[in-house]
C-alpha cells in the first residue's frame, strides 16, 4: 500500500528519520510516494546518483531498465534529453511516475517489462527508444532471498543480456555491488569493459560501476569519495610511503599513518596503510593519525597496554582479529583519547597508538 514520504518518516524512529532525510536533500519537502520502505533502503544517495549522472553526455538518451525508487533516474533526467524509465514492479513504477511529475520531471517515458533475454516487447519498445547509454542495478539476491554474487546470479542476468544491449545501445554501465571482486569483473566482462568507477562515502565503499562499450579495451580503475576523484591514470600516489623496517622496529613516534578509506583498499589505488609524509590530495580518501607508540603485535605487549591505556578506540586492519576480538584482548574500555589500530606495517604486524591530526606539518 502506497503511502506518503511524511507517512514513512513519522512510522520510524527519529534516527532512521534522519537518514532518509539525509539521502536524498534535492526531494525534501516533495511529498514523495514509498510503496515499501525496502524501495527506500535499496536505493542510491543522492551524491552516487549525480556522480553516475556525470559519467553520461549532456542530451543523450538513457535507459534505465531496474528504476527502483527512481533516484538514479532522476539524476540521469536532469542531464539527459530523454529518459526511459522501467520497474516490473507496477505499483512502484507508477508511485515513481507520480513523484515524478511533482519533481517536474517531464522527460520520462515509463514502463513495466521484465527484462529477459527471451522477451521480445521491451527489445522492440528500447530499439525505438534509441538509447545512448543504458543502465542497470541488476537486484542481487535469488527469488529465495538468497544473496547472489556473480553477475550472471543477477536478475536480470547482465553477461547473458551483454551482447544484446551493447547492440541497442553503444555504452552500458551496470552497478554491482561493493562487495564484488574488481579482477572478477574484469575477467567477466572480457574486452566489454571500458572502467570501473568505486563510489565511495563516508568512509564507505558504496557500490562498483561497470562502464561498457562496444570492444571498449580496458582503460583503468577511478575513484569517487565524498566528492573528490582519484585517477588510476595520475600514474603515481601523491606523498611518499615509509617502508623503512629499522623505524617499525624501533617503535619512533610522531610519524603520519595513514590509513586509507574502505574505497580506496577497494579501487587498488593508492597506498595502504603505512607511515606516509602528508598529502593534501589523499587526505579525502583516508585518515591521517598522528602515531605516539609504534609496537609490535606480542602478548607482552598486548598484556600493558591496558595499563597505559585503559580506555581506547581499537581497531584492526587488514590482520585475522576483529577489532572486537582484540578490544577483548586488550581490555580496554571504549572511547578515551587514542586510537589503538592493529594492522601489517613494513611487513610486521604492529600495534598502532594513535591521536587524531589535528593540523599537518
Amino acid at each position: 500500500m502506497s503511502g506518503g514520504f511524511a507517512d514513512i518518516l513519522e512510522s520510524i524512529g527519529k534516527k532512521d528519520r534522519g537518514k532518509l532525510e539525509s539521502k536524498i536533500p534535492a526531494w525534501a519537502g516533495v511529498e514523495i510516494e514509498v510503496p515499501s520502505s525496502l524501495n527506500f533502503q535499496q536505493c542510491s544517495g543522492q551524491s552516487a546518483a549525480l556522480y553516475k549522472a556525470s559519467l553520461i553526455s549532456e542530451n543523450c538518451r538513457v535507459a534505465d531498465l531496474t528504476g527502483g525508487l527512481g533516484v538514479d533516474s532522476w539524476a540521469f533526467a536532469s542531464r539527459a534529453a530523454a529518459l526511459w524509465y522501467n520497474d516490473r514492479d507496477v505499483a512502484l513504477r507508477s508511485a515513481v511516475e507520480r513523484n515524478f511529475a511533482r519533481l517536474g520531471i517531464g522527460n520520462v517515458a515509463f514502463n513495466s517489462f521484465d527484462i529477459d533475454a527471451a522477451s521480445a516487447g521491451w527489445q522492440e519498445e528500447l530499439r525505438a527508444f534509441r538509447p545512448d547509454v543504458v543502465y542497470l542495478d541488476p537486484a542481487r539476491r535469488s527469488d529465495l532471498g538468497r544473496k547472489v554474487f556473480l553477475l550472471e546470479e543477477c536478475s536480470p542476468d547482465v553477461l547473458t543480456l551483454m551482447p544484446l544491449l551493447l547492440e541497442i545501445a553503444p555504452r552500458v554501465i551496470i552497478k554491482v555491488s561493493p562487495m564484488a571482486d574488481l579482477t572478477m569483473l574484469r575477467r567477466r566482462l572480457g574486452d566489454n569493459l571500458e572502467e570501473l568507477h568505486v563510489v565511495g562515502s563516508g568512509g564507505e565503499c558504496k557500490e562498483v560501476l561497470c562502464l561498457c562499450a562496444r570492444s571498449a579495451g580496458f582503460r583503468g580503475v577511478v575513484l569517487f569519495e565524498d566528492g573528490c576523484t582519484f585517477n588510476s591514470s595520475w600514474g603515481s600516489t601523491p606523498g611518499a610511503c615509509s617502508d623503512n623496517k629499522t623505524d617499525a622496529e624501533a617503535g619512533t613516534s610522531g610519524e603520519l599513518l595513514f590509513v586509507p578509506s574502505a574505497a580506496m583498499t577497494k579501487s587498488g589505488l593508492g597506498p595502504g596503510i603505512c607511515l606516509m609524509e602528508y598529502s593534501e590530495e589523499l587526505k579525502h580518501f583516508g585518515n591521517y593519525w598522528q602515531v605516539v607508540e609504534n609496537l609490535p603485535f606480542a602478548s607482552s605487549v598486548i598484556k600493558t597496554l591496558r595499563r597505559r591505556y585503559p580506555q581506547a578506540d581499537v581497531s584492526s586492519k587488514g590482520l585475522p582479529v576483529s577489532a572486537e576480538e582484540l578490544r577483548k584482548k586488550l581490555g580496554v574500555k571504549p572511547g578515551g583519547p587514542v586510537q589503538i589500530i592493529a594492522c601489517n606495517l613494513s611487513g610486521d604486524r604492529r600495534l598502532m597508538v594513535c591521536e587524531p591530526l589535528n593540523s599537518a606539518d
